[in-house]
């Protein structure tokens, strides 16, 4: 793991993970929301100013997004799963925590009564696979780190 993340600020990494597994259940529920919107116009006799959006489209897309961002989250935990055994128990932890809203001590207890302290590192490592599997397209999850070392050398002469 190390030779993968060498040059990633893994705390932030992982809490940008967790922020976009976070807003799975967000997603799913938006994208699965069944829209009412269809009534009859109301005529209160009151002047009233031009209205030119279109908020039937705005909904629609909406939904879309969100359906889009839920699928997305799916099929990157998926792709971590087939890399290898080790990474399918990854894919496992992210899951049955972030898909099925488990706790930790029950994620550990499908996992063959995982000892605590092991599922904690696990669930790091599984963060910063998603974040590394994470297309760049929709948004960049991996924080490089600040390196000072790093200066441009300007010559004067």
């Amino acid at each position: 793991m190390d030779s993968i993340f060498r040059n990633v600020d893994e705390d932030a990494t992982i809490d940008n993970a967790k922020r976009v597994l976070g807003d799975y259940r967000r997603w799913k529920l938006k994208a699965r929301r069944v829209s009412f919107s269809l009534q009859s116009p109301t005529y209160d006799g009151m002047p009233k100013s031009p209205n030119y959006e279109n908020t039937a489209d705005q909904k629609h897309v909406d939904r879309l997004n969100a359906q889009f961002m839920y699928t997305l989250v799916e099929k990157v935990i998926d792709a971590v799963g087939e890399i290898d055994d080790h990474t399918a128990v990854l894919s496992k932890i992210l899951l049955y925590k972030y898909i099925y809203g488990w706790t930790g001590v029950k994620c550990a207890e499908q996992l063959d009564n995982m000892p605590e302290r092991t599922f904690d590192r696990y669930l790091r490592e599984a963060l910063l696979t998603f974040a590394e599997i994470y297309p760049d397209g929709v948004e960049d999850l991996i924080v490089k780190k600040y390196n000072p070392d790093q200066r441009a050398e300007f010559s004067f002469e």
